[in-house]
């Protein structure tokens, strides 16, 4: 028996078979508009942002840095530049270790404002230390925030004359934007955050609501953890995720730190790097190795500019020692990942903008 097919029912079969497998345009459009967000964020930072004159330091000023945590690699970190920066200027510096808690924050702050220094810089949310703050502001001290509050700028509600850091928005959306793009719009994600800082809430909340706008994508989780207690609940998480949600699974956090512990676990659970990747925030060292060297499960990492916000630090406390306003000044975000991980000072394992920074701020200070 013959058969015969009018090109009409020809036609409608290949446009049935063409629809079932189209990717839906809002999908489409959530994967370009991701692409292009990555394409901005790993690209160069030759360009220089920052304030381009300062009033004349005085030599002889009293610092305090309050570390947030010296076991955390930025924190620590941001103790050795600002002494570096506030050496160029003949000022003393002191390190106080807030040892990863707020009430360690407030013992470490408490000793800061003893010390009855000229101003002090914080790598420690503000919100959780207003009492001792206020006390120090009543006695002339001014203060600088590091990932101090949720966003950057003047912070006078917190007492801060100013805070430091990239815009948290654009650090969770560029994390999100990289699991949209690498999926091709069908990323399942789990979120982890540490919201005992206000700067961890604002990131790890732009990551939810970019991924929940990507129409193919689902937030599989949402988890509040203290950064303090990684060490002793990210193994278990790490379990709980891969148990509960299965296989491939993206999973983003609001810093590097976390990710030390997630992948030993998935590593002998047998884990495919493939089926489980990371993304973190800060640019860890650790973050770096493994991104540089493939098949750690951390695929990218959106880096912050350490050396850079020390020097900023520095300035900015010169400004306010003055009673002039703040820089106004915020470095953009940098997507750390396999391709570009040799440039913007990747081999040195941390994020240095090529826009020549720190002689910038010696020429602004006038020294050398």
């Amino acid at each position: 028996m013959k058969v015969e097919v009018s090109q009409q029912a020809l036609l409608a079969g290949a446009v049935a078979l063409a629809a079932m497998f189209a990717v839906p345009p809002a999908r489409a459009d959530a994967v370009s508009d991701a692409k292009a967000a990555v394409a901005k964020y790993a690209g160069p930072q030759t360009t220089w942002e920052g304030p381009t004159n300062a009033p004349k330091p005085e030599p002889g000023k009293k610092i305090v840095f309050l570390s947030g945590d010296e076991q955390n690699d930025i924190s620590h970190l941001y103790g050795v530049y600002i002494k570096e920066a506030g050496q160029k200027l003949g000022w003393n510096v002191t390190v106080i270790d807030g040892k990863g808690s707020p009430t360690s924050w407030l013992a470490g702050m408490n000793q800061a404002i003893a010390l009855k220094p000229d101003g002090i810089a914080l790598f420690a949310d503000a919100a959780s230390l207003q009492d001792p703050i206020k006390a120090g502001v009543a006695q002339g001290i001014k203060f600088v925030g590091l990932h101090a509050a949720g966003l950057p700028g003047p912070q006078p509600d917190l007492n801060l004359f100013v805070n430091i850091q990239e815009d948290p928005r654009e650090i969770g959306k560029a994390e999100a934007d990289w699991a949209i793009a690498d999926s091709d719009g069908k990323a399942h994600v789990v979120i982890l955050s540490h919201n005992e800082y206000a700067i961890a809430k604002v990131k790890s909340t732009a990551t939810k609501d970019e991924i929940e706008k990507c129409p193919g994508c689902k937030v599989l989780d949402y988890v509040n953890s203290p950064a303090s207690e990684a060490a002793q609940r990210q193994p278990q998480l790490t379990t709980s995720w891969v148990q509960r949600f299965g296989l491939p699974i993206y999973a983003t956090s609001v810093g590097d730190n976390d990710w030390d512990f997630a992948v030993p676990v998935l590593r002998s659970g047998g884990v495919k790097t493939d089926e489980a990747k990371l993304i973190g925030a800060d640019g860890n060292r650790s973050a770096y190795d493994r991104i540089r060297k493939g098949d750690q499960y951390q695929t990218v990492t959106v880096s912050e500019p350490i050396e850079l916000q020390a020097w900023q630090a520095v300035d900015e406390l010169n400004r306010a020692f003055h009673g002039e306003p703040q820089s106004g000044f915020v470095q953009p975000p940098f997507l750390v990942t396999k391709e570009n991980i040799h440039s913007e000072g990747g081999d040195q394992n941390t994020f240095i903008p090529s826009n020549n920074y720190k002689q910038r701020y010696l020429d602004i200070w006038g020294v050398k």
